[in-house]
């Protein structure tokens, strides 16, 4: 159905493939998983089956796609920037017109697909009302009111809370094994999607690194150093016990659990927790209440905690619950209808904004931060606030520092998306600020880039700095000192990750879903060792 062969391409920017000597068959029917480090030419690949989402040159090779372009429909990462019109039914009327349907045609087809979907009860609404997994629900929706033959997914859950993404996974399923729709999906995580396809293939400097069937995929990556983090958590776990039995990967939180049980004696917990020392308060919220109208309800309702000097916090909950808002009001982008911020035992007011200066806040989009035409010139602007006679030398030094020295000449617009949020990342460490507030850090990162964000915040941490993040990455989020859940515009009471954990049914680690017959306090599968 469609075959790369010997296929090279690049950018029409930049004089580096982006893709280089491809060699890729894709049948009718597969579900094929495309995964790789950041920036190395995953989305690009993708986005070769539809022509007009790049702009560069095929310099070697060919492309054998037997399937018409209308016939192959893409959804990409970012949730909010795919509806163009006011709610899902007119969404689904305007792609339809444009394809010539009449109106009794176009009638029959939304009633068909909302049936499918599920989304009757969304159709009117605006896309303020729907929450994020809502959006990316219409929008895979919208991809496949059209009737394609393939279907192209770029990280499609990335910005998704665990059981948003886990619903848009079985209807992607649902898709490819009742309607033999080819599902292509680019993807970082693999801690939900390898039960649903038939293959995998890893793209690594713009070339096919490997490409099998998923139980020899997984078995293969496991003894790569490198590509061994990228296993989901139960499937990393179960090749360090190195448990005898034999099983096809991927193997369910039931499997495992029953593994664990039969070999509980041979097993131990470890608890890779660190100590938390007593420490100053620096940022206080009392009662702190936002709405966006007069007549809506809450977004933040009244919300009360403190962050302490070296301290990290992390906040979890579904898409839409404000999360991010909190973040826009205490950082005053937004203005609280009530309640008070106290920062270093002073009230937060008109007239002492000026105390923000000590804040860095790494928003959902990154670029919004670029101000210089190169990675160079970002780093080098950022480190001349502090030090107005710092050297290109220091500069590439620094680079150097942060694995950037390669991207050094290449435009912040042109990363990739992960390249983009680290990129950002680094901006803000380079501030040193008191306090530094994440909003979803994770996303486009691999999981190498998440292990060298969780040494980077780390050593932030040990300079007294706080660290306040939302984040959809449960795995991540055991990281932290401490842990809440937003609902409503309220808080939990923050808690150490393991006693936040280990009561959830939904909101918690697959590790911890499947252990805690056996060991309730495990999160990770770090947290279980072969004795």
């Amino acid at each position: 159905m469609v075959h790369f062969k010997n296929y090279s391409f690049k950018y029409a920017n930049s004089q580096k493939l982006s893709l280089s000597n491809v060699e890729l068959t894709i049948d009718k029917g597969d579900f094929l998983l495309l995964i790789g480090k950041t920036g190395s030419g995953k989305s690009t690949l993708l986005k070769q089956l539809k022509p007009g989402l790049v702009v560069g040159d095929i310099t070697e090779g060919t492309l054998d796609c037997q399937t018409n372009d209308q016939n192959i429909s893409y959804i990409s990462q970012f949730v909010d920037n795919q509806m163009i019109t006011e709610c899902a039914r007119d969404e689904f009327n305007f792609i339809l017109e444009n394809m010539g349907y009449s109106v009794d045609e176009r009638h029959m087809r939304i009633a068909e697909v909302a049936s499918y979907f599920g989304i009757i009860e969304l159709l009117d609404l605006t896309e303020q009302e729907l929450s994020g997994g809502q959006k990316q629900l219409i929008n895979l929706a919208a991809a496949l009111i059209v009737d394609p033959d393939i279907l192209l997914l770029d990280e499609p859950t990335s910005q998704l809370d665990p059981i948003a993404a886990e619903k848009l996974l079985q209807m992607v399923h649902k898709i490819n094994s009742e309607l033999n729709v080819t599902i292509i999906m680019v993807e970082h995580s693999l801690e939900r999607n390898t039960f649903y396809a038939n293959r995998l293939a890893i793209i690594e400097s713009g070339s096919i690194l490997l490409d099998e069937k998923i139980d020899t995929a997984l078995r293969k990556m496991y003894q790569d150093e490198f590509y061994k983090n990228y296993l989901s958590q139960i499937n990393r776990s179960f090749m360090e016990l190195e448990f005898r039995d034999e099983t096809e990967l991927p193997l369910n939180n039931r499997q495992f659990s029953k593994l664990l049980n039969r070999h509980e004696h041979e097993i131990q917990y470890v608890n890779n927790s660190r100590k938390i020392n007593e420490s100053k308060e620096v940022l206080q919220l009392k009662n702190l209440s936002f709405r966006f109208d007069f007549e809506s309800k809450k977004i933040v309702d009244e919300v009360n905690f403190e962050l302490n000097k070296g301290i990290s916090y992390c906040l979890v909950g579904p898409n839409g619950v404000g999360k991010s808002t909190l973040i826009k009001v205490i950082s005053q982008q937004l203005k609280q209808q009530s309640g008070k911020i106290i920062l270093n035992g002073k009230i937060v007011n008109n007239k002492n904004t000026n105390i923000y200066q000590k804040l860095f806040i790494l928003p959902q989009n990154p670029a919004l931060l670029f101000v210089a035409d190169t990675v160079f010139g970002e780093v080098e602007f950022q480190l001349k606030q502090n030090n107005p006679e710092i050297t290109s030398q220091q500069v590439d030094l620094i680079l150097r520092q942060y694995d950037l020295f390669e991207l050094k000449d290449t435009s912040p617009y042109d990363l990739s998306g992960g390249q983009q949020e680290f990129l950002a990342l680094i901006i803000g460490l380079i501030k040193n600020p008191a306090i530094l507030f994440l909003d979803e850090p994770t996303k486009g990162l691999d999981p190498n880039m998440i292990l060298k964000l969780h040494d980077l915040l780390k050593d932030y941490l040990a300079t007294g700095g706080i660290l306040f993040a939302n984040s959809h990455d449960l795995v991540f989020a055991t990281k932290f000192n401490y842990v809440s859940m937003m609902f409503d515009g309220k808080l939990s009471k923050f808690k150490r990750p393991v006693d936040f954990f280990k009561d959830k049914f939904f909101y918690t680690t697959e590790i911890n879903k499947a252990s805690r017959d056996s060991f309730p306090d495990a999160l990770t599968w770090n947290n279980l060792k072969k004795l």
